[in-house]
């Protein structure tokens, strides 16, 4: 039963995502990502069995959606202003996430990879297994939305 349920979740996000991006739906470009969102379910269920994973997620989690469209506008605008005078702006830098128990520190490492790409402020360029840190490219020196997904 879990497992029906979870290719249920997979499936509705991805079928959800595949119809996010359809300019115009159609019939057939619907019946198609949602075959398509079908067997990809399945994968991700194997993979995440096959990586031993089981996220524990945190709804307080979800806060850090709120402001993403405002964030992403703003730092857009900031993005552009640093960048075109000085191409090679931004820096690497490692972050700590706070330690958690695996399944929730898995889970947040993930949401907030995710969370942190949505703006141009700072991007995760890599998460070490086993570790804290996050490795970070940060172009903005205040991303509001880095510094949510690390308290």
């Amino acid at each position: 039963m879990r497992a029906a349920i979870e290719i249920l979740l997979w499936w509705l996000a991805l079928t959800g995502l595949w119809t996010l991006t359809l300019s115009t739906p159609s019939a057939p470009e619907l019946i198609v990502g949602a075959g398509a969102a079908a067997v990809c379910a399945i994968a991700a269920r194997s993979a995440r069995r096959a990586m031993h994973g089981a996220w524990q997620l945190n709804p307080n989690w979800l806060t850090w959606l709120a402001p993403l469209p405002k964030a992403a506008v703003s730092e857009s605008v900031a993005a552009l202003r640093m960048v075109f005078p000085r191409p090679s702006a931004g820096k690497c830098e490692k972050i700590t996430v706070p330690a958690e128990p695996r399944a929730q520190h898995e889970a947040r490492l993930a949401i907030a990879t995710v969370v942190v790409g949505c703006t141009p402020g700072a991007m995760v360029v890599a998460s070490p297994p086993d570790d804290t840190d996050l490795v970070i490219h940060r172009l903005l020196p205040g991303s509001s939305t880095l510094d949510r997904v690390t308290r």
